[in-house]
């Protein structure tokens, strides 16, 4: 097995781009997965986008695939990603140089991945088969939410990618645009609905890297799990132990959960000492700010908020939970009431209930409770909607290829019955004379010559051979059932003729047989 420095990369001349790699880290396992290519030119550094085929011969490039493909030989499995441009990519030249590439510094075509940048939001077909003939090979492809290709999911589908890059930025601050978390998960949700994996791009702190993976991506790339470094700074990373993503392996809180806000301590105290019993797994909140920071790092079933907080009202602060959780059950317990504000929050859908302070247990609990089962009602709707979407759709996938087998079907019945009239027709236009004898001895065939020879007997379909054939044909149609070809010369009425029987194709006997009348010559005593 060669070691990680086996085949030492080559150093780039005066001038040149020095390469970098960013870590890229599982959000479950907390391993280190990919690693993206930057370029690094005296105090400035940007990620690599391949933008014409002199790029392919860059040192960088050579020294990133190099290393990459002798780590992944000790046993390591990574892939290398970078940017590459669509108009690129579709050149005539671009799979060969890239294969030249790959062979020479025996990077597997599987542990690279092209992210295709495009600054237009739709693929001609001649590029969308360029692109499905470069994945044959193994390599991965994936797309920015950013790109205008995102824009559009008809294309995405048609489009072969492996996965999908959603940008961090979007949730730096949730308590000033909650609506971030909520797009994110939806992009998220169709990414994995697409079969697609979903990489979070510049990650920058603790909280957002939490928000990212609470969301549900596959893997976090930025500043807070990894900065950019060089190869052998890299390699010393993959040499630890556990690398620097390893917290990410938390898991999140799931199942019943529930969340108080209150700005009063013991107020909080109190409803988790009460609550507790039911089973829930709680977290609690001193603010409306801090609560939304829970709410995007958590899964979060149920929310009971006080209405008067300092800095951000319990209403305010449920609206902004609806649009980073909308499928979370909100209520208000509070003993004080703006009437007016309440309203309209009840209107909007943001509060489903208000609860009044001093509570009774009993009847806290039991409204609590009833939010979980609305919640887990919530849930099951929304399970048995997709599963309903999703059997549409196998239904109506079933229904396309049902359709294409009946058109296929029809179009070859067609055919055949082309072919059997035109069969038809050549037969009776024979002139030999043709008979076919079923194995049970009846004339089943027999074309116009075959009638015109036989005046006498016609018409000869329904007959049996034995009631107007010689003797001598009877024993060859007997040898044909059996199998076996013969021919004899035969008289029929005042001409000979020179006859074929041969046994018709068939998986058991007695088999069907053909009978050829030729040579036909006038006999004279």
């Amino acid at each position: 097995m060669d070691r990680p420095d086996a085949s030492p990369p080559p150093h780039p001349a005066p001038g040149q781009d020095l390469p970098l790699l960013q870590p890229r880290f599982d959000c479950r396992s907390g391993g280190l997965v990919a690693a993206q290519l930057y370029a690094c030119r005296g105090a400035t550094s940007q990620s690599v986008t391949l933008g014409d085929l002199a790029g392919l011969e860059s040192a960088a490039l050579r020294a990133a695939c190099t290393r990459v493909g002798a780590w992944n030989r000790t046993g390591q499995r990574l892939t290398l990603a970078l940017n590459a441009r669509l108009e690129l990519l579709c050149t005539a030249d671009f799979p060969g140089r890239l294969g030249a590439l790959l062979l020479d510094t025996r990077l597997e075509p599987c542990c690279l991945e092209l992210n295709i940048v495009m600054g237009r939001g739709e693929i001609s077909d001649t590029e969308l088969a360029a692109l499905q003939h470069l994945r044959q090979s193994g390599i991965r492809f994936v797309t920015s939410a950013a790109s205008p290709i995102s824009a559009h999911q008809a294309w995405i589908r048609r489009m072969p990618l492996d996965g999908l890059e959603v940008p961090a930025r979007l949730v730096q601050d949730v308590t000033a645009a909650p609506e971030g978390v909520a797009i994110i998960r939806a992009l998220i949700t169709r990414a994995h609905n697409m079969k697609l994996t979903v990489n979070a791009k510049g990650v920058r702190t603790p909280h957002v890297q939490s928000v990212m993976k609470a969301c549900g991506c596959d893997s976090l790339q930025g500043s807070q799990p990894g900065e950019a470094c060089s190869l052998e700074d890299f390699a010393a990373r993959l040499a630890e132990a556990r690398p620097a993503g390893r917290g990410l392996e938390q898991a999140v809180t799931a199942g019943r959960t529930l969340l108080l806000v209150d700005d009063e301590q013991n107020i909080l105290a109190s409803l988790r000492r009460l609550l507790r019993r039911d089973g829930y797994t709680i977290l609690s909140a001193a603010s409306g700010q801090e609560g939304l920071e829970v709410l995007a790092a958590n899964l979060v079933d149920v929310i009971v908020s006080d209405q008067r907080m300092p800095g951000m009202t319990g209403v305010e602060f449920l609206r902004k939970a609806k649009d980073m959780h909308p499928e979370s059950v909100r209520l208000v317990l509070s003993g004080y009431t703006d009437l007016q504000s309440v309203t309209d929050a009840i209107n909007e859908g943001a509060i489903y209930k208000f609860l009044t302070k001093p509570w009774d247990d009993a009847m806290l609990r039991a409204n609590i409770e009833e939010a979980f089962r609305r919640k887990a009602l919530s849930d099951e709707n929304l399970r048995l909607s997709a599963e309903l979407q999703r059997a549409n759709l196998e239904l109506a996938h079933i229904n396309e290829r049902l359709r294409d087998t009946v058109i296929e079907r029809e179009r070859r019945l067609s055919l055949d019955e082309r072919a059997l009239s035109l069969a038809q027709d050549a037969l009776a236009a024979l002139p030999m004379a043709v008979l076919g004898v079923a194995p049970d001895g009846m004339i089943a065939l027999s074309n116009l010559a075959a009638e015109q020879l036989m005046a006498g007997q016609s018409p000869l379909l329904g007959q049996y051979a034995h009631d107007i054939l010689p003797a001598a044909l009877l024993t060859l149609i007997a040898q044909g059932g059996a199998g076996s070809e013969g021919s004899t010369d035969v008289e029929l009425g005042t001409r000979r003729f020179h006859v074929d029987v041969r046994p018709l194709p068939g998986a058991t006997a007695p088999r069907s047989c053909l009978l050829s009348f030729s040579g036909c010559q006038a006999h004279h005593e």
